[in-house]
């Protein structure tokens, strides 16, 4: 074959090439539940659609591309809508509205992983008809009416559409206790810092809302150093049949005891409503810290009565220091003598004084001059009778009273060298009369 030809018979086949290139492009088609993602924003659906015939997430994502003409930064568990859409800037709340998609916390109703959808009719009651998927069937998309209160995570409203409607404020206000923290009885030490949660459900007509002055109000007992009022944040409303978690910071008193206070909903400039509900909690008495043993002898401070003396204690024996050295408040007693001084008592002398100090002058003296009275003496006073003789008396003898101080002598003794010398001179005397 020619060159030529060859050419000529590549022309119809380059045609088409060319015809391919002039035509629009195609755009790939996103599907679940049998339902197509044709809207401009649909080429960005990165959701995944792996339910037995439906899910959730995917329809609430097509559904805000389409009718908000946003393609979704997210695409989470539907637990966790309402937190990625505030956390982006979208406005959130628990009043439904249009075109909001609604967001359901895991439960029994909606699963561990929540429940999301989009909402066609938001009602005054609170109520709202919606379109959902469900990850197990039934398969394909379907509409739904809920109760008010169903969407416990809150609603995601249209950035660019439709508003919820301002509260009007009517209705009939009520409240039902549902939960709490901190149970009764729970031990708190002295100024122990605490915080209280009520969860209560709107049990009335009327959606509670800041504006409408709805709030927690303390109602009597003990406050716990809590505010007297507790308000919604602003922008938060409870639809009837809606649950609110109302969060009261709190102290717990500095003496200890059983306390109890008491809280309740109120609708400010109307009446307060509702369930009574109440926080009871136990004050443990302060523990003081263990005493000091500074000396390390057994005993602490305050009961040791120096703790910088081992030596010194309750049950130490006391010695003469002029210290308590057993601390019982007394000094050296049962260790000094009756002079007051340490040691025994000083002996008696004869010297006219207490010199053992027990009351009694020179008890156990004898004088040599024979009597008691510590004196020596040679007054005729002090003399007792003698013999007509030498020394006054008829017996021969010659009494001489030794002064030789007190307590050495004994009164009338003989002395024998005495006696000899007597005999001495009485035989000189004999002797001299016969030579005459």
């Amino acid at each position: 074959m020619s060159a030529r030809r060859f050419a000529i018979s590549l022309l119809p086949a380059l045609a088409g090439l060319l015809a391919a290139l002039d035509a629009p492009p195609a755009r790939a088609v996103y599907e679940c539940g049998g339902e197509y993602d044709t809207c401009d924003c649909g080429r960005a659906n990165f959701c995944i659609c792996d339910g037995t015939c439906g899910n959730c997430v995917w329809h609430a994502w097509h559904s805000a591309c389409c009718n908000w003409g946003r393609a979704l930064e997210w695409c989470t568990d539907a637990q966790y809508w309402n937190d990625q859409a505030a956390s982006r800037g979208y406005s959130t709340g628990m009043t439904p509205a249009n075109t909001a998609i609604f967001v359901c916390e895991p439960s029994s109703t909606c699963s561990g992983y929540g429940h999301v959808g989009y909402v066609v009719t938001a009602n005054a009651d609170g109520s709202f008809s919606s379109t959902e998927q469900f990850w197990g069937g039934p398969c394909g998309t379907h509409s739904r009416t809920r109760p008010a209160g169903f969407a416990t995570g809150g609603f995601i409203y249209n950035p660019g559409g439709v508003t919820p409607p301002p509260p009007t404020c009517s209705g009939t206000d009520g409240a039902a206790f549902v939960g709490e923290t901190v149970p009764d009885g729970t031990h708190f030490a002295a100024g122990a810092s605490f915080t209280k949660t009520w969860t209560l459900r709107n049990s009335g007509t009327s959606t509670w809302t800041r504006d409408c002055n709805h709030r927690l109000a303390f109602d009597g007992g003990e406050q716990f150093g809590a505010p007297a009022e507790t308000l919604l944040p602003e922008g938060t409303t409870v639809a009837p049949g809606a649950s609110y978690t109302w969060s009261v910071s709190m102290t717990a008193p500095s003496a200890p005891g059983t306390y109890r206070g008491y809280w309740k909903m109120d609708r400010y400039g109307t009446a307060r409503f509702g369930d009574r509900v109440w926080v009871e909690i136990v004050v443990d008495p302060t523990t003081p810290p263990p005493p000091t043993d500074a000396d390390r002898d057994g005993y602490a401070a305050g009961e040791d009565c120096d703790d910088g003396d081992a030596t010194v204690h309750p049950g130490a024996t006391e010695s003469c220091n002029s210290i308590d050295d057993d601390c019982d408040g007394e000094t050296d007693e049962g260790v000094r003598n009756l002079c007051g001084t340490c040691g025994p008592e000083p002996p008696e002398v004869c010297d006219g004084l207490d010199n053992n100090c027990n009351g009694a002058v020179d008890e156990g003296c004898v004088a040599a001059d024979g009597d008691a009275d510590a004196t020596v003496s040679d007054a005729p006073s002090e003399v007792p009778p003698s013999d007509a003789a030498t020394d006054g008396g008829t017996d021969g003898w010659v009494y001489v009273w030794v002064e030789d101080g007190c307590g050495c002598g004994v009164p009338g003794r003989r002395t024998p060298a005495a006696a000899a010398t007597l005999l001495f001179l009485l035989a000189g005397a004999l002797g001299f009369r016969r030579r005459r």
